[in-house]
């Protein structure tokens, strides 16, 4: 596991200082002028450093940034740049992302996380065996310049893989209870959604409220780039959602992929009458012309994909669940 570390070299000498302070300096592993150590970014370090800062220079200190894009370098470059068409131009734009971060630590992460997911479905589509065609990274073949993410060239038809990052961050304060007790009574009747104001009810509701309106609106904007793409060549359509399970979990995709899939909400959906009524009021019409769901569970801090869930459908009491109609795996771990 990759840790933070702190590299200082000593620029003085000791001689003629407190005793002690030469004591900090043998306590870092520095004995002479031009020493270089390499140590564990710890309060302890940082202190010790800070009694010597005279006779001493701070190198480089590893961040926890540093750790992470080593991981996604190690999991992701060789295949990314190697074996995905146009796989330099994702590894350059989570280059940007990270210089962007590093500029600005304070700034989001977003960016980071988005580039991290569109890999992590990457090395999905990479590792299952039924997919032997050229994949390609947003290629440029729409007539408007748009893109999606990802095409495979299947022959005959193509397949179009488009990913998205779901992470919504709502803050826990009494205006966002105060949403949730006037949003409870537009929940169908049968539907209880049980939360505590003290232990964060508000972002939690405020949370699967911003989700479902995410998987509209991205549902949407993927519809007509899709129905361009089939426009120029047939073939199946997959959006991925991609989150950390915290903020959503799959049974909310699944309500929704439903509500899509089927043209019909499910009685157990707690967002179906808020979605119907604004749906209505905006007069939205849905193409459905996307053929699935997908979710790809991914803790923010590793590189790595935990779960990988395809075709995205909730339960079907009394009757087989819908057939896949796309080649991609149907994995259930993080293998």
């Amino acid at each position: 596991m990759c840790r933070t570390t702190v590299t200082v070299e000593q620029i003085a000498s000791p001689i003629r200082r407190h005793h002690k302070q030469r004591e900090t300096l043998i306590g870092l592993g520095l004995k002479r002028i031009g020493r270089i150590k390499e140590l564990l970014d710890t309060p302890e370090t940082r202190g010790m450093i800070a009694k010597v800062a005279h006779l001493v220079r701070v190198i480089h200190l590893k961040t926890e940034l540093d750790c992470f894009v080593e991981e996604v370098r190690a999991e992701y470059h060789e295949a990314i740049t190697t074996r995905i068409v146009r796989g330099y131009v994702l590894w350059a734009q989570f280059e940007e992302a990270v210089a962007a971060c590093r500029a600005d630590p304070k700034g989001d992460d977003r960016q980071i996380t988005e580039r991290v997911n569109e890999m992590a479905v990457a090395k999905v589509l990479l590792d299952d065996k039924t997919i032997t065609g050229p994949i390609t990274y947003e290629p440029d073949f729409l007539p408007d310049g748009r893109k999606i993410d990802f095409v495979v060239d299947r022959g005959e038809d193509s397949l179009y893989v488009e990913v998205k990052t779901v992470r919504p961050r709502t803050t826990d304060t009494d205006e966002a209870w105060e949403k949730f007790l006037k949003r409870e009574k537009h929940h169908p009747g049968n539907v209880n959604v049980i939360l505590e104001r003290d232990w964060m009810g508000g972002a939690i509701y405020g949370n699967l409220f911003a989700s479902r309106s995410h998987f509209l609106d991205y549902t949407r904007d993927f519809e007509t780039r899709l129905a361009a793409a089939k426009a120029i060549k047939p073939g199946p359509g997959v959006l991925v959602f991609c989150g950390t399970g915290f903020a959503w979990h799959k049974s909310n995709l699944e309500d929704f992929a439903d509500f899509y899939l089927d043209g019909v909400h499910r009685n157990d959906d707690a967002f179906a009458l808020m979605e119907q009524h604004s749906m209505k009021q905006e007069k939205i019409e849905l193409l459905r012309n996307i053929d699935h769901f997908a979710w790809l569970h991914r803790h923010i801090e590793r590189p790595q994909k935990e779960k990988f869930h395809f075709p995205i459908r909730g339960p079907h009491f009394f009757l087989p669940p819908p057939k896949p109609l796309v080649a991609m795996s149907d994995s259930q771990s993080a293998s």
